[in-house]
Order: structure tokens, then C-alpha cells, then sequence
């Protein structure tokens, strides 16, 4: 008979053993995560995407002192007109902001040229001729008519306008309030990187009116310049070319400068250099001064290029206004 040969078995679910091991060092390796510590993740991620999404809440309806028709007083013929609210804050802001930013952009000025409209009217500003607004930015806001629009835009200055109208159409009657008062809404072309407190550069407070952070302002032109001027000019321009800045804001923007035997305010050095705004430095050069200035206007309230740049990157136009607007809530007349 021939002999069998019996096959040695291994050792039942060796396999497994080894499986089982190999999967005890990865724990040890990964530990996971306490529950306090996945707790902690998420509050954190949730109060990073609610400020990433923060915005303005729907505006509540208001009764103000203010009737739906402006009268406004034209500079160049010294002349007043009476125009629909609505209509006149369409001329601002045609006037105000390149009209090439995007819709939200829009929307963002329209409400805040409504909201400085409202603020002049409820506390009785008055202009020449009994007028309650001035299209003189010196002293109210810019002002353009539907077609001086045209005029100045003949090849595409129709589709223009009309997204001008639909930005005023889709925030009509929506103004800014502090304490349910319209806020002094002001606004700037560049702040250079940060707004500046009202207190700071003006001496009083203006409610709403706070120092923000801004990268968006980066492609205004304004953003960053110099400017050289010789000693010789300087001298004709503020009396000396012995310059030191002696008193800054918090935020930059210069206060005070030693000229010689005076000082003279950062505005007062601004003005008479023409320059874009009272953030400067000032740096001997071998010809003269160098001056390096930092965005265009005074800095306060809304920056419109950086309004441009957050709608840019999909920022709807309440959260525009609330990056600029500390405290102010939205109202509807």
C-alpha cells in the first residue's frame, strides 16, 4: 500500500494575528483627536466663517425728517434744481466711483451717498440759494447729471449709467444708522492700507467712524507714491527746507510738522505740496525732499477702492459696509 504523506497545517488564523498587530502600532501612531480638542475645532472654524460671511442684517423701515426730493445747488451756473432722492444719489454716484467696479461696489456708495444725504438734511445743512445739498465735493458731494453722463462716456456711457440706476434701484432707501440716527457717512478714494479714527485726525468723535485694517485698496493708483521736490521748492511752498514730522496719528497720518521756527499741520503740508493725502513720510534726498504718500482723501469711512476690491473677490455690499462702518445698522426710509 502506498504511503500516505500527512501535510503539516500552520497555525490557524496567522494571518489575522499579524493584521491585528499592525493595526495596534497605527493607533499608538494616530492617536485621535480628545473630544474637548474636536469640540474646540469647530467652535474655532465656526467664528472664522461667520467673520469670513459677517454682513449688515436686512434693514428695518424708519421715519425720518426727510422728504423724497433734494434741492440742489449747482456750483458752475450758481443755479438750484429739485430732484427725486433717488434720482440725485444716481448722479453721485456716477460722480464718486469709477463706474468699471463691480455692482456691489455700486451698491456699497449708493447706500452711503443716501445715508451722508440724510445726515446733511436731518441736521438742517443748508447751501446758496436754500439748497439742502451742493454738487461741490469740497464741502457735500459730487454730482452728475444723467447726461453729463452721456456726454462724457459716448461709447459705452448708456450700459454704464444703467448699472449705475440698478445699484440705487436694488438698495432704494436703504441709509446707515447709529442709535437710529443717520451716521455722517463718509468715504475716501484710498485709505493706503488702513482707515484712521475720526478723534484722531479731526479732534471728535464721529460715531461709526473707526480705524479698519484694508488690504483691497492695493491697485488704486494712490496706493504708494513719491514725490521729489527740490530745496529751493519747498522753501517757496512752506517757508523752509528744514522739515521734521513731530506728531502722527496712531494711524499714520501726519499731525504736526517743525518747518523752520513753525509748525504747521499735516494738512496744511498736504495742501501746499498737492499731496493725495496727509499719510506721508519725508526723506532728505541730495536734491531736496523725497515725499512717500499713502492713499488719496482723509481716510475716513469708507475706502472706495477697497469697496472695489472686496467686490472684486464676491464681498456682497452689506458686508462692504460692514468692514467700514463700526456699529451702524441698516434702516430703510
Amino acid at each position: 500500500m502506498k504511503k500516505r504523506t500527512v501535510r503539516r497545517r500552520k497555525k490557524p488564523f496567522l494571518f489575522l494575528r499579524k493584521l491585528r498587530k499592525k493595526k495596534r502600532r497605527r493607533r499608538r501612531q494616530t492617536t485621535p483627536l480628545p473630544r474637548w480638542g474636536l469640540i474646540l475645532a469647530v467652535v474655532l472654524l465656526g467664528l472664522l466663517l461667520g467673520h469670513a460671511c459677517r454682513e449688515l442684517t436686512s434693514p428695518s423701515r424708519i421715519s425720518l425728517p426727510v422728504s423724497g426730493t433734494v434741492t440742489l445747488y449747482r456750483s458752475a451756473s450758481s443755479q438750484t434744481e429739485k430732484l427725486p432722492l433717488e434720482q440725485y444719489i444716481a448722479g453721485v454716484v456716477a460722480a464718486e466711483m469709477p463706474v468699471s467696479f463691480d455692482l456691489e461696489a455700486l451698491k456699497a456708495q449708493a447706500v452711503c451717498a443716501r445715508t451722508y444725504t440724510c445726515h446733511r438734511m436731518v441736521n438742517g445743512y443748508t447751501y446758496p440759494n436754500g439748497a439742502n445739498v451742493s454738487d461741490d465735493p469740497g464741502s457735500c458731494q459730487a454730482y452728475v447729471s444723467e447726461a453729463e453722463f452721456l456726454a462724457r462716456h459716448p461709447l459705452n456711457g448708456r450700459e454704464l449709467y444703467d448699472k449705475v440706476t440698478r445699484a440705487v434701484a436694488e438698495t432704494a432707501g436703504e441709509i446707515l444708522l447709529i442709535d437710529g440716527r443717520p451716521l455722517e457717512a463718509l468715504y475716501h478714494s484710498t485709505c493706503g492700507g488702513r482707515t484712521e479714527d475720526a478723534s484722531a485726525l479731526w479732534g471728535s468723535e464721529i460715531p461709526g467712524i473707526h480705524a479698519v485694517d484694508c488690504r483691497w485698496c492695493g491697485n488704486s493708483k494712490y496706493y504708494r507714491q513719491e514725490h521729489n521736490f527740490s530745496n529751493a521748492a519747498v522753501t517757496t511752498l512752506l517757508g523752509s527746507s528744514d522739515l521734521a514730522i513731530t506728531e502722527v496719528t496712531p494711524n499714520h497720518r501726519v499731525k504736526a510738522v517743525r518747518c523752520g521756527s513753525r509748525t504747521l499741520s499735516g494738512a496744511a503740508v498736504q495742501k501746499a505740496l498737492n499731496l493725495p493725502s496727509c499719510w506721508f513720510e519725508a526723506e532728505p534726498t541730495p536734491e531736496g525732499w523725497r515725499f512717500i504718500s499713502h492713499g488719496f482723501g482723509h481716510g475716513l469711512g469708507l475706502c472706495q477702492y477697497g469697496a472695489g476690491g472686496m467686490a472684486a473677490e464676491g464681498y456682497r455690499y452689506r458686508e462692504i459696509l460692514e468692514q467700514y462702518y463700526d456699529g451702524a445698522k441698516l434702516g430703510k426710509l
